[in-house]
C-alpha cells in the first residue's frame, strides 16, 4: 500500500513540475514576444509577464535616463541583476554615474562593458561614445578598431570621424598605434583620405608615416595617394612618390619612357602604361620573334570603326629637345590613315609636341624615330599615345594588327 502511495505522490508531483515548467516557459516565451516588438507598450507587457525581463528593463531605463536619472538608475540595476553579462546595461549605468559625477565609479563600470561585450556593435559604439566623452580618445580608437576590423560596415559612420583626426595636427599621435600596425581596413581609410581631406599635408602624413617594413606601398594606396598629389598638380612630388614604390625589378624599366621594352607587368600606376581595350580591339603584351627581350605590345582591330587611344604613357620630361624612337611589326594592318604614337602637353592634349610615321600594311621589324621640344612653359607633364589617325569617321575603320617594341625617349642637347 505504502509503494503504491509513493507512486502516486511522485505521479502528482511530476505532473505539478510539468505543469509549473510549461507556465515558466509560456511566461517567458509571452515576455520575450513582447521585447521582440521593440515598443514601450511592448516593454510594459513584457515586464507583466515576467518583471525580471532584463531587456525591457534596460530600454525603459533608457527612455527615463533624460527626465528622471534616480528611476533609470533604479531599471537599469534590476536590469543587471537580471542579466550580469549585458554589457549595454553597464554602459548604460557608466553614463549615468558620470552624469553625477561619479568618474572613477563610471570608468570602472565602463571597463567591466568592455570586458563582457568587445564584439558586439551596439557595445563598441557606445563604449567608444562614452570613452570620447572621458577625454580618453585612446580607447574610443580602439572601440572604433574593433569595430571596423569586424563590420566594415560602419565605416560610413566612422571614417568622417577619423578623417577629423587627420585633419588636426595636434589629434594625430593618436594614429600612430594604427600607421605601426595598420589594419585590414586601412587601405580602405587611406583612400577616403585621399579623396575627402581638405588639405594635401594630411593625407601626406598617412602616407609617409604608414609602417611597411622595408616593402613598397601596397598598389591600392599608391595609386590613391598619387591621384591626389595628381589632381592637385602636384607633378613631381606624383613623380618621386611613384619612384619611391617601385621595387628592384620594377626600377630596371626606368627611363624617359618606363618599361619601354614592355618586359615588365603594367601596373597603370602613376608614369607606368596606361592600357585597355575598347569594342573591337585587342591590346596584349606578347611573346613574338624578333623581340630584344621576348615580349612586345601587340594590337589587333577586328573592323569596327573606333577611335583607338588607348595605349598611353604620361612622362614627365624638362624642358629641351628630345628624339622619340621605337620599333614597329605591322601585321596586315588595314586604316585609311594608319596608327601612330603622338607626343602631347597635358592630359588634354591640346599641344601636339610629335607625332611618329602613320603605321599599316605589313612588314619585318622596322625602327622609327621623331624629334620633338619641350616647351618651357605649360607642359609641366606630357603623354605618350598610340593613336587611331583620322579626320572622317571612316577614318577610324581598322583591321588586322601590328608590334611594337623597344620604345624610348632621350634627349638630343
Amino acid at each position: 500500500m505504502a509503494v503504491t502511495n509513493n507512486k502516486l505522490i511522485g505521479a502528482v508531483g511530476l505532473a505539478v513540475l510539468s505543469v509549473v515548467l510549461a507556465w515558466r516557459i509560456l511566461v517567458t516565451g509571452l515576455a520575450e514576444y513582447y521585447v521582440a516588438r521593440d515598443t514601450p507598450e511592448a516593454d510594459a507587457g513584457a515586464l507583466r509577464w515576467r518583471s525580471g525581463q532584463s531587456v525591457a528593463l534596460y530600454r525603459q531605463g533608457l527612455a527615463l535616463a533624460g527626465r528622471d536619472p534616480a528611476a533609470a538608475m533604479r531599471l537599469y540595476q534590476a536590469a543587471a541583476w537580471a542579466n550580469p553579462t549585458d554589457a549595454l546595461v553597464y554602459l548604460a549605468l557608466a553614463e549615468l554615474q558620470a552624469g553625477l559625477g561619479q568618474s572613477s565609479v563610471a570608468i570602472a563600470l565602463a571597463e567591466i562593458a568592455d570586458a563582457l561585450g568587445p564584439m558586439r556593435t551596439p557595445v563598441l559604439a557606445r563604449s567608444a561614445a562614452f570613452w570620447l566623452a572621458q577625454g580618453r580618445p585612446d580607447r574610443a580608437l580602439a572601440r572604433w578598431d574593433m569595430l571596423l576590423r569586424n563590420r566594415l560596415g560602419t565605416a560610413g559612420q566612422l571614417y568622417p570621424l577619423l578623417l577629423r583626426w587627420v585633419e588636426n595636427a595636434e589629434a594625430r599621435p593618436l594614429l600612430r598605434s594604427l600607421l605601426a600596425d595598420p589594419p585590414q581596413w586601412w587601405d580602405q581609410f587611406f583612400a577616403y583620405v585621399a579623396a575627402k581631406a581638405v588639405h594635401l599635408e594630411a593625407v601626406a602624413f598617412l602616407y609617409r608615416n604608414r609602417e611597411r617594413s622595408g616593402k613598397p606601398p601596397g598598389a591600392a594606396e599608391q595609386q590613391a595617394y598619387l591621384e591626389r598629389l595628381w589632381r592637385e598638380g602636384h607633378w613631381l612630388e606624383t613623380y618621386l612618390a611613384w619612384l619611391s614604390g617601385l621595387d628592384e625589378r620594377q626600377q630596371q624599366g626606368l627611363g624617359n619612357i618606363y618599361n619601354g621594352g614592355f618586359e615588365l607587368p603594367v601596373t597603370g600606376l602613376g608614369f607606368d602604361w596606361r592600357i585597355s581595350a575598347p569594342r573591337g580591339v585587342s591590346v596584349e603584351i606578347a611573346e613574338t620573334y624578333g623581340t630584344r627581350g621576348g615580349k612586345a605590345l601587340h594590337v589587333v582591330f577586328d573592323g569596327q570603326r573606333v577611335h583607338f587611344r588607348h595605349v598611353r604613357q604620361p612622362l614627365y620630361l624638362e624642358p629641351g629637345h628630345y628624339r622619340l624612337q621605337g620599333r614597329v611589326r605591322p601585321d596586315g594592318l588595314r586604316a585609311e590613315r594608319g596608327l601612330r604614337w603622338t607626343v602631347r602637353c597635358g592630359e588634354s592634349g591640346d599641344q601636339l609636341l610629335a607625332e611618329s610615321p602613320s603605321f599599316t600594311g605589313s612588314d619585318d621589324w622596322q625602327p622609327f624615330a621623331q624629334e620633338f621640344t619641350v616647351p618651357a612653359a605649360d607642359c609641366p607633364v606630357q603623354w605618350l599615345r598610340l593613336e587611331l589617325e583620322g579626320r572622317a569617321e571612316l577614318d577610324f575603320e581598322a583591321q588586322g594588327g601590328i608590334w611594337f617594341d623597344d620604345l624610348a625617349i632621350g634627349r638630343q642637347d
